[in-house]
């Protein structure tokens, strides 16, 4: 069976009794989230209370659904294209005013505007890219801000430049272009002679144009590698649970990943294997809101590339075949009043030759310029959306891994990565431990994967959280089953101290994903984290909805 069409229908009896395990749902609204203040209104002034309004509006924004940002940076062209397409605008814009009978005025005039024209078109790219920075700098998600700061801190090392080193010498090298045409622009108007005019016209061409590539191009470039990084940061939606996993380097994270979604992480026997987020997604479906919310999943699927390209579409807008299908089936049952058959609920088997559908974006034909998913095969899954009261798209995120230290605030970009995903995503986590002794690293001992299991779990002891052996067919380091329970069972009495909700038992999983030894299992417990998760969401977005009303 493929893995972008395979179904696992979720034990009915399993879920019941996993349903009685404690939730800390109401503990994970720390996951995070910030609420619109409310604005001020009062004013004497009509023009202060009309800005004031404006403002208002503006920070009364919908809360972002993506963590895109760092995508929607502008593409920079190359400095030589911009002073070629400078030149040939200027070119083509400016003409002797013919109107002027003398000949040194009027060479006069086009020499000043030539020049003033040609420094705009310069200056405007780099004025536009500097405030673009600015801009998307303030409203960027804490998450994307950590992203930035990393990957800027990495080029540091390399070759000493910072972002907002690059941003000023662009800034300086614009204000040098403006200065420079105006000392320019004077010459020219006060030339003694239509030839001197002329003159000086094209020697200061040539200056700005040197000058430009001088001061400008090293910086420019840097900026345009430097975004080319940040454009490659995976989109994570804000709107979606998404549990992340955490753990020591070559401790099995990508394995894990590649079997319950639809990542595919790099695997290899190596540590530092992963050196970036890589995202999987699932889709999970349950019968009701009150299935959510106590952990009664009714299935899962993972999704395909062709399904998370239509679900992209849709979020946008996109009129899609699916879509209009869809609309249509609703209509029906609502005409008919019969709902969705029951029997429509397949096997997971029945279900594979359904998902072979080829699909591809084609003009919807229809005028608007809409596109639309076309099928070469029209045999829909019989198992969709329409199945279940409640689906849900969830991420799973592959981290990169951590080490002990005695120092915990000397850490490199990978792991700070890794803990910036925890601190300002809503995620639950998924702590993954290799105690067989041969995670590959000196500092990935058995005894430093329980250290830092216990370091992490307190700094953020409020998310939903389950611990995995992994590798389990490699077998356990004596005592170190003892040791995790040990751990477990004093962060237990802590929390009861607390007064928090706790476990009755020390819950972990035994997984060997080479043998199949507690996928299944380890599936089960990743759903009933996305279904806390997504409660903590929806609270959180009817906090937003109804601060947007105040």
């Amino acid at each position: 069976m493929s893995s972008s069409s395979a179904l696992f229908m979720v034990n009915r009896s399993k879920n019941t009794q996993k349903a009685s395990r404690p939730s800390s749902t109401a503990t994970a609204a720390s996951t995070t989230a910030t609420m619109d203040s409310k604005p001020s209104t009062s004013s004497t002034n009509k023009n202060k209370s009309k800005r004031n309004n404006n403002k208002n509006k503006t920070k009364q924004q919908k809360p972002q659904s993506n963590t895109g940002r760092l995508r929607q940076l502008p593409p920079l062209q190359p400095a030589t294209e911009i002073l070629s397409r400078a030149q040939r605008q200027t070119y083509q814009s400016i003409k002797d005013d013919l109107k002027i009978a003398n000949a040194r005025r009027r060479t006069q005039k086009r020499g000043a505007q030539t020049i003033d024209m040609l420094c705009q078109k310069l200056c405007a790219p780099l004025k536009e890219t500097v405030k673009t920075y600015e801009r998307e700098f303030k409203y960027m998600h804490p998450f994307e801000k950590v992203v930035m700061e990393l990957t800027i801190r990495a080029r540091q090392k390399r070759d000493g430049l910072t972002l907002s080193k690059l941003l000023d010498d662009v800034h300086q090298g614009r204000k040098e272009l403006l200065s420079l045409s105006k000392d320019w622009i004077y010459k020219i108007k006060n030339a003694a002679s239509a030839r001197e005019s002329f003159d000086y016209t094209e020697e200061a061409k040539e200056v700005l144009a040197n000058v430009f590539i001088d001061l400008i191009q090293e910086s420019w470039t840097g900026i345009a590698e430097l975004q080319k990084s940040l454009r490659n940061v995976p989109i994570v939606r804000l709107d979606c649970p998404a549990v992340v996993l955490v753990g020591a380097p070559n401790v099995g994270k990508s394995s894990i990943v590649r079997a319950i979604s639809s990542g595919t992480p790099e695997v290899n026997n190596y540590p530092f294997t992963t050196r970036g987020m890589t995202l999987g997604h699932v889709q999970v479906f349950w019968e009701s809101e009150e299935d959510v919310a106590v952990g009664n999943v009714a299935g899962v699927s993972i999704p395909s590339e062709k399904d998370l390209v239509q679900e992209k579409l849709e979020r946008r807008g996109v009129k899609t075949r699916r879509m209009r299908e869809e609309e249509t089936l609703e209509k029906f049952a609502k005409e008919n009043d019969d709902g969705v058959d029951d029997e429509a609920v397949v096997t997971a088997d029945d279900s594979v030759a359904a998902n072979e559908v080829v699909t591809s974006v084609v003009d919807a034909g229809d005028g608007t310029g809409n596109l639309e998913i076309e099928a070469t095969n029209t045999i829909e899954p019989t198992i969709s959306k329409r199945s279940f009261a409640v689906s849900q798209l969830c991420q799973i995120m592959d981290s990169p891994g951590l080490l002990h230290r005695d120092n915990t605030d000397v850490r490199n970009e990978m792991e700070e990565l890794t803990l910036a995903a925890m601190s300002h995503l809503p995620t639950a986590v998924m702590y993954v431990m290799d105690l067989s002794g041969g995670a590959g690293d000196k500092c990935s001992s058995v005894e430093d994967q329980l250290i830092l299991r216990r370091e992490v779990r307190a700094r953020f002891p409020r998310r939903p959280w389950i611990d995995v052996i992994s590798k389990y067919d490699l077998g356990v380091v004596d005592g170190a089953r003892e040791r995790l329970i040990e751990i477990m069972e004093a962060e237990r009495l802590e929390k009861a101290k607390k007064g928090f909700d706790v476990d009755e038992e020390n819950y972990f999983i035994e997984l060997s994903i080479k043998e199949g030894q507690g996928v299944e299992e380890l599936r089960q417990e990743v759903m009933r984290m996305l279904g806390e998760v997504r409660v903590v969401l929806d609270a959180m977005a009817k906090m937003d909805d109804r601060a947007a009303r105040l």
